[in-house]
């Protein structure tokens, strides 16, 4: 306690009374806010700070806002005081707020050279609305590239520019890939389509991680995808576990200046601050990325290029940047690895509406409304949600009838959406953000697509955003944006009219068959990266 003997208790007493909600006037409050010592007074707004907080009401929490903004500024931005702010900031929904505090401890941590600190509370701002909102919304910080290009620097060994090769020679690439450890990781299930498809007549391909050995051993996902790398030929290599993260990334960028890439390709850039720290000590000559969603979560503004899958994505990639259509080989209905609608709680004569994504995607109150009226003007529809569990929805119990309840199935994030996807009838694209490779997977299996199309008179924004028309272009089964009077009409008709549902399921699968072909796909993100080497080796530069 820093307050003196003489005042302590007696503050303690105003505490005792807030916290309790007695009403306690500014006069009293006063003699301790207005004391000398700055250390002090950021002791008694954290105290005043905390004490509000238990207050059950929004007044409370607006005054426990201000004290506890007081008492940050007051104490040079303390991380003790990062949790009650964080708490205070939740309760009101003030995610700008809980960035702005993490950024701050993000930049202390830079000023002092701690590298892990700096990325651990830069990657904590980048997924803070993911974390307190549910939302899949990511922005550009200037400021913390900049601080973590700046953290780089010293460490950075500048690789020169090389001639392009001959037509003999092979092509060096490094892959650095984010997901290892992560279950159903669409990032790497692309990754494994490269190590599949890659012309090694022409490409010398080598994947890195930023995941150190040990966290990979400890899970069965990560040591999972290594070995589906390792039967195609590839080992990936590993961060080591050294005694700091930063360590360890230095020794993995050491490792990839060893293997010589040509081209290193930054599978998620700036998903992970990692991510970000290793290309920006730029151990490759060339620098790309894979633009695979937000371009503020893939593509940071450093990059010599990018790829990118969907056009809306491009559009505000502050970075050169090719686009093309990857769209990967998924199992045809008779692949016989479906799960039965008895294993999964469904009637075998229901007319099952599906959508699969992760719970960010399912945070839309009028499309669950458009939901609920339909399974209730048809008593044989249920709806199965894949990729988030009903407490994930915070509204969504307070919609649900007991009846229509009873019809509603939310799976969460799983593994295997590929057995119980062929359970759908129609697939329903989640809104407003929409889906990628679930379109595609559902196209694969002849099942029809129902989907928004994307407004791209807009800035790009991932939390209102429809890449369907990417994959497919069908009027009929593609909507006005936010048109849920015709996303019903369109449902209905499908559910009632089963013939119907089989014609556009089987449109639906040949557009697929003549578009899904990764090695293609492929090929052309080949020709991307031999163009660019072009345009930027020696030769190219000075011509």
């Amino acid at each position: 306690m820093l307050l003196g003997e003489s005042v302590a208790p007696e503050f303690d007493n105003l505490v005792s009374r807030i916290a309790a909600s007695e009403s306690v006037s500014p006069d009293e409050l006063l003699p301790y806010l207005c004391l000398e010592g700055r250390a002090q007074r950021a002791e008694v707004n954290a105290m005043l700070a905390e004490a509000y907080s238990r207050t059950p009401t929004e007044a409370g929490l607006r005054q426990a806002q201000v004290f506890i903004r007081r008492a940050w500024l007051l104490s040079g931005f303390s991380a003790d005081l990062l949790p009650l702010y964080i708490k205070i900031s939740s309760a009101l929904n003030d995610t700008p707020d809980i960035r702005e505090a993490l950024k701050r401890l993000g930049m202390k941590a830079a000023a002092r050279g701690d590298i892990s600190e700096a990325i651990r509370y830069f990657n904590d701002w980048q997924w803070a609305y993911q974390a307190f909102n549910n939302l899949d919304k990511y922005e550009y910080d200037f400021d913390i590239l900049n601080c973590v290009d700046e953290l780089a620097a010293p460490h950075r060994i500048p690789a020169a520019r090389q001639a392009a090769p001959s037509s003999s020679e092979k092509i060096r690439l490094a892959y650095l890939l984010k997901g290892v450890t992560e279950p159903n990781s669409i990032l790497i299930k692309t990754s494994i389509e490269f190590a599949r498809h890659h012309d090694k007549s022409r490409f010398d391909v080598t994947f890195f991680t930023a995941e150190p050995d040990r966290t990979i051993a400890l899970s069965p996902q990560g040591q999972e995808y290594l070995k589906m790398f390792e039967d195609l030929g590839y080992q990936v290599i590993t961060a080591p576990q050294l005694d700091s993260p930063a360590d360890s990334l230095l020794a993995l960028a050491d490792r990839i200046r060893e293997s010589r890439p040509l081209i290193l390709i930054a599978t998620a850039a700036l998903a992970d601050f990692s991510q970000y720290f290793i290309t920006t000590l730029r151990p490759a000559p060339i620098v790309m990325g894979l633009v695979q969603g937000p371009a503020a979560q893939f593509a940071p503004p450093a990059l010599d290029w990018c790829v990118a899958w969907t056009k809306h994505a491009l559009m505000d990639c502050p970075v050169n940047c090719s686009w093309i259509e990857m769209k990967l080989d998924y199992p045809s209905q008779d692949s016989g690895e479906a799960y039965s609608r008895k294993a999964l709680l469904l009637p075998d004569n229901a007319c099952v509406l599906m959508s699969g994504g992760r719970a960010p995607q399912f945070q839309s109150q009028d499309f669950w409304q458009a939901i609920v009226e339909l399974l209730s003007q048809h008593p044989d529809a249920h709806y199965v949600a894949v990729g988030t569990l009903r407490d994930e929805i915070p509204f969504l119990d307070s919609m649900l009838s007991p009846e229509v309840r009873s019809r509603v199935h939310c799976l969460g994030w799983r593994k295997d959406f590929l057995k119980i996807l062929p359970s759908a009838d129609i697939l329903i694209d989640t809104y407003p953000n929409g889906g990628g490779q679930v379109i595609v997977q559902a196209m694969a299996l002849g099942v029809p697509v129902v989907g928004f199309r994307n407004n791209y008179m807009r800035l790009f924004d991932q939390t209102d955003w429809s890449p369907v028309e990417d994959f497919i272009t069908n009027p009929e089964i593609i909507l006005p944006p936010g048109d849920f009077a015709e996303l019903k009409r369109v449902v209905s008709k499908l559910i009632d009219d089963k013939e119907y549902r089989g014609e556009l399921g089987e449109l639906c699968r040949a557009e697929y068959v003549r578009h899904a072909d990764p090695t293609r796909a492929i090929r052309q993100c080949e020709e991307v990266y031999t163009r660019v080497l072009k345009r930027f080796s020696p030769a190219g530069v000075s011509a």
